[in-house]
């Protein structure tokens, strides 16, 4: 029987506004190993690591951290900490393109694949270096892009080294407003066009390079705290910070969205948590896909797309939607 122990959050958010704690957060985070991977293109991605935590429980389980779109594996320091503290070993992959991993030229702030399997058959690799360095049972938690290239990794894998996952606020269909099918075909125009007329690719309208905005306009979080916290981490590291994608990008994800509600059904258990003011990635295609999946669905009513960000509250229930979940897979139907 595979045991995952119950996550635990070990912060509340206004411990975020103490700089004893922000360094305290940061000295956990420095502790990890960085490891640089290459993908079958040779481009450079990251695999981040830390096997245990002094004083704290003994490992039972590992936990692989599939990161959303802009996101830099640092972003998961707090999440990183809960997991290590509750038993788990921790490992958060760095997509290609986003945090220190390698970037498109000649614009490094451009959010930018030239295949969306890219993604995935990176996060191949990185599970398996994992499975060579652990046999504990494994769980993947996945946010939005994230989610994407978890399933799509799951779809493409005839026998995934994964024990269990989650995805979180999953892009599993993007919200493009009420005419999906015609920003579909106008993502596909415009990146053939992009590339028979330039090298340098085109921000999709409306998109540019980073941005820092305040806290009253995002459409992540509804914790000021750890929305803050996030952006003064992007401060102080410029180098992660990333702006908005490409046409190609666009084209691409919709794409995998396509594939992923259209493809083969992963075997794995798996769990979907939905923000329910989620403006970011479309909800009904997370319940088209559970419906027809059989995939449980738990909706944080009223939060935003950070779910693993969110405020205490919000944290507290996924946390104890996931526990629950954990528990039902570790001992299986019939135990």
């Amino acid at each position: 029987m595979k045991y995952f122990p119950p996550l635990q959050a070990q912060l509340q958010a206004d411990a975020l506004n103490d700089s004893s704690v922000r360094l305290q957060l940061q000295q956990c985070w420095q502790q990890f190993v960085k490891t640089e991977l290459y993908g079958r293109d040779g481009t450079r991605f990251c695999l981040y690591s830390r096997t245990s935590l002094p004083g704290w429980r003994k490992p039972h389980a590992a936990l692989l951290i599939v990161p959303g779109r802009i996101e830099a594996a640092h972003k998961y320091a707090e999440l990183a900490q809960d997991a290590l503290c509750s038993g788990y070993q921790v490992f958060v992959i760095e997509h290609r393109g986003q945090g220190l991993a390698q970037r498109p030229e000649p614009d490094p702030q451009l959010g930018d694949v030239t295949d969306f399997r890219r993604y995935s058959d990176d996060l191949m690799q990185a599970i398996s270096l994992i499975r060579s360095q652990t046999d504990l049972p494994l769980l993947a938690l996945a946010h939005s892009m994230g989610s994407a290239i978890l399933y799509r990794y799951l779809q493409m894998t005839a026998l995934p080294l994964l024990d269990a996952a989650i995805f979180c606020a999953p892009m599993f269909g993007i919200a493009t407003g009420p005419l999906p099918r015609v920003t579909r075909a106008l993502a596909a125009l415009m990146q053939r066009l992009n590339q028979r007329c330039s090298q340098a690719g085109w921000y999709v309208p409306g998109q540019g390079r980073y941005q820092n905005l305040p806290f009253a306009d995002n459409a992540l979080t509804q914790s000021e705290e750890r929305y803050q916290w996030f952006r003064d981490l992007y401060q102080q590291y410029p180098a992660y910070q990333l702006g908005g994608v490409s046409w190609r990008w666009l084209h691409h994800a919709l794409q995998a969205c396509r594939q992923i509600q259209q493809g083969l059904v992963p075997t794995v258990p798996m769990l979907i948590l939905q923000a329910g003011a989620d403006t970011v990635v479309d909800n009904q295609a997370q319940n088209k896909l559970a419906a027809r999946c059989a995939i449980e669905l738990h909706r944080i009513d009223g939060a935003r797309h950070e779910l693993l960000a969110g405020t205490d509250t919000q944290r507290q229930q996924v946390f104890s939607l996931i526990n629950q979940w954990l528990q039902r897979v570790a001992t299986g139907p019939g135990e």
